[in-house]
């Protein structure tokens, strides 16, 4: 598999996603949203185009969750990956769209903070380790996007134990003490 560049793959874009934060994702009042929701169900507020019935007004009704959560790109490419077949559209397929969005949304969360991490490293040798590892995140979302059966938690486990090195290394531990000491 080729590398494909991450221009502008980790950025969402709800205009082209079929609403599936809004469904596959459960949420909690006491978390910033308004309500209590169970996952794979239908917030009250999705209307029948995907959009959100409330999105002017969110944080008057209390969905502060919603306007901070970001999927990074994955509503819009699960989308785009079933097409004309939505979770509304085709019931049978929905939860296989389910499945398929939560890899990608935690694959897509793993290549933001890579993304950051990148960003805040001028190592070279690291930056190449971190931009490695964003190769192989995008080739795990490849696979999801063929076969869904990527094994997302040793995804996980790897990148995290990369940014705790990371978190170790002098540059970065300096960047943080003068960050503290400003105030």
């Amino acid at each position: 598999m080729q590398d494909t560049p991450l221009v502008h793959s980790l950025q969402h874009d709800c205009a082209a996603c079929s609403g599936l934060c809004c469904v596959v994702l459960p949420f909690d009042a006491g978390q910033g949203f308004g309500f209590d929701k169970e996952a794979h169900m239908p917030c009250s507020h999705l209307q029948h185009d995907f959009g959100c019935g409330i999105h002017k007004d969110l944080e008057a009704q209390g969905f502060r969750g919603c306007i901070h959560y970001s999927c990074h790109g994955a509503g819009q490419r699960v989308t785009r990956l079933f097409g004309e077949s939505s979770w509304r559209s085709n019931p049978a397929r929905a939860a296989e769209i389910y499945a398929v969005f939560t890899r990608m949304q935690k694959l897509h969360e793993l290549q933001q903070l890579l993304q950051v991490a990148l960003a805040t490293v001028s190592n070279e040798l690291w930056q190449k380790r971190l931009q490695r590892e964003q190769s192989r995140l995008e080739q795990l979302c490849q696979q999801v996007e063929v076969q869904n059966a990527v094994d997302v938690v040793a995804a996980a486990a790897t990148i995290h134990t990369l940014l705790r090195q990371l978190a170790t290394e002098p540059a970065i531990v300096a960047l943080r003490s003068t960050q503290t000491t400003r105030g």
